[in-house]
């Protein structure tokens, strides 16, 4: 009886057509019975994922204001129940917050407040379909967990929010590194272009960069360089040669020499600093003006330069005046066309790659997602020996990839895959993958997964705080997730990233790897035993076996898994490839 009554509750409740009284009894049901509020759990989980997407105008300040008609929201209850489900672009990840109150009590204020405004707050929190309703019996669920004295930490449920009163996500950074080009150091290994620059010191032997201060201020930097960055409008050069364009918003950037301190006047100007100190000063445009070095901007040690002056100063700081000669300090279109032409470089070397692949003997499945002409619907794909695999595409659109003329597919709604079959069986697998993760909306975001998530059927994905994880259910004791620390935040979205994960059986061990680094190492769990398959999978979401059983009511509500991004590259090994082996993958394929 409570059971059929719990799933007409429950398919109102993800309908939205829920009453006031009819959520009070789902409610009064659930905390008696354990395998059903296990299922509300579940349910409620996947459905606001769902819900993100529909609605645009779904955030967090809408929805509290929300809840708080929907319970009358006075201090004391808001003490109770916290912001939740506020969406991960705002960086704020965390667990729904418990605070003093029995479910009792908060019940009956729940009701109170459900009386009173049963046509006015019931409306407004109607208003944010799904969101809202999915969000309300969370609280409750929470509090139902609460009056069981079950602990928050053995619930499997994430839950995001956002903390009131907690500060807002702090930004570290000051520049952006936007253009690269012909860099060579042991510094600018992991350098890549769309990475936030915090101030500290860049070194590096050769090449050229670009970097954007926050400021506006736009820095062209040949090496070897020795360059200090102190805020968002100074930096050191030590040595290096420097092109500065200053618009009038970020007019008062300094640059700090061994020998001089040049401020900005709203210009573009040169610097040329040798290895001994001496230091030459050249202006394009504009005026800047010049202190002695360490001398606190001392106003008898000022001279201004304008448009078509230079001068050179020693390591004694004596000046004399020289030719400009604008040519020698690369402008941003200059370097724009020669980090065009390295990557095309980049772009030859990798596809010498991409063949060598097909005639790898240990590929189980080599995706380069090269945009098929007679049927882009199609992703193909190539297996051992060269044999042709293809994937079915749904909903996911073609995009640009790493490279301007590489294609890439792009996931982002909620139904966007690649459905795909890999067979055979492996003692290890190594999985490879070139993405661009543009957010973390969901709890769990796939890379890989096998259908269901059967016995030895690896699940390769990042989880919604960052953390890159495969989860392998062993024949016993169950599933266990083989994961990283965070190595995803806000800063670094938006940039291609390499990923890569081994698993390998004859070293009884998985590890993760970011970029060609090594990032976590982990032995097996004691369970593992059998050969790992994958057979039916997905690429960029998940999906149930063609021949499950569950209901049609719970197949149209499975957990939506979907990846937020591109990916420009995917690759299984039957074996277990080493750290160099990655390394090189990384390398050759670096954008």
């Amino acid at each position: 009886m409570s059971k059929n009554r719990f799933d007409e509750l429950l398919h109102l409740l993800l309908d939205d057509d829920i009453t006031a009284a009819q959520m009070d009894e789902l409610t009064e049901i659930v905390s008696d019975d354990r395998e059903l509020l296990t299922r509300l759990r579940q349910h409620l989980s996947m459905s606001d994922r769902l819900s993100q997407y529909e609605d645009p105008l779904r955030n967090a300040d809408r929805f509290m204001d929300a809840l708080k008609v929907r319970l009358n929201a006075n201090e004391d209850t808001g003490r109770f129940f916290e912001q939740v489900m506020a969406s991960a672009r705002d960086e704020a990840c965390g667990q729904l917050r418990q605070a003093s109150g029995q479910w009792k009590q908060a019940s009956g204020q729940l009701r109170q407040a459900s009386a009173s405004n049963e046509k006015s707050g019931w409306q407004v929190a109607r208003g944010l379909a799904g969101w809202m309703t999915a969000a309300v019996a969370l609280v409750i669920l929470a509090s139902v967990i609460f009056q069981n004295d079950r602990q928050r930490g053995k619930d499997d449920l994430a839950i995001t929010r956002i903390n009131r009163g907690e500060e807002e996500t702090s930004d570290a950074g000051v520049a952006v590194l936007t253009r690269v080009s012909g860099l060579q150091g042991a510094q600018t290994v992991d350098w890549a272009v769309g990475e936030t620059i915090p101030p500290g010191l860049l070194e590096w032997s050769a090449g050229l960069l670009q970097l954007e201060f926050y400021c506006g201020a736009t820095v062209v930097a040949e090496g070897p360089a020795s360059l200090e960055i102190l805020d968002d409008s100074r930096v050191i050069c030590r040595s290096g040669r420097l092109r500065v364009h200053v618009p009038e918003p970020a007019r008062g950037f300094a640059v700090l020499a061994p020998t001089v301190e040049l401020v900005d006047l709203g210009t573009e100007f040169g610097v040329d600093v040798a290895v001994d100190g001496s230091t030459e000063v050249h202006v394009f445009d504009g005026s800047v003006e010049l202190y002695d070095a360490m001398s606190d901007r001392n106003v008898t040690t000022r001279r201004e330069l304008t448009a078509g002056d230079a001068v050179s100063l020693d390591h004694g700081g004596e000046s004399r005046k020289i030719d400009t000669r604008e040519f020698d300090f690369v402008t941003p279109n200059r370097l724009s066309t020669m980090a065009h032409l390295r990557r095309q470089e980049h772009l030859l070397e990798w596809r010498m790659f991409r063949d060598s692949l097909l005639h790898d003997p240990r590929v189980v499945a080599y995706f380069p997602f090269d945009r098929n002409v007679s049927d882009d619907r199609l992703l193909i794909g190539y297996g051992s020996n060269g044999t042709m695999l293809e994937g079915a595409i749904v909903g996911c659109e073609w995009s640009e990839g790493r490279w301007p003329s590489k294609t890439s597919l792009q996931f982002k709604r909620p139904g966007d895959r690649v459905r795909v079959t890999l067979p055979g069986e492996f003692e290890s697998l190594t999985y490879s993958t070139w993405l661009r993760v543009d957010g973390l909306d969901r709890s769990f975001n796939s890379l890989l997964l096998t259908d269901g998530f059967d016995t030895n059927g690896p699940h390769w994905q990042i989880r919604g705080d960052g953390v890159l994880i495969l989860g392998v259910k062993h024949p016993v004791k169950g599933k266990y997730g083989y994961k990283t620390d965070s190595i995803f935040n806000l800063f670094r979205l938006g940039q291609w990233v390499h990923l890569a994960t081994v698993y390998d059986n004859s070293k009884s061990r998985v590890s993760h790897y970011v970029n060609g680094e090594l990032a976590s190492r982990e032995a097996l769990h004691e369970a593992a035993s059998g050969l790992l398959t994958i057979g039916n999978a997905t690429i960029g979401n998940w999906s149930l076996p063609v021949n499950s059983t569950l209901k049609n009511s719970e197949r149209l509500r499975r957990q939506v898994r979907n990846f937020n991004g591109c990916m420009d590259e995917l690759i299984v090994f039957g074996e277990a490839l080493d750290d160099q082996e990655i390394r090189h993958i990384y390398e050759v394929g670096r954008p």
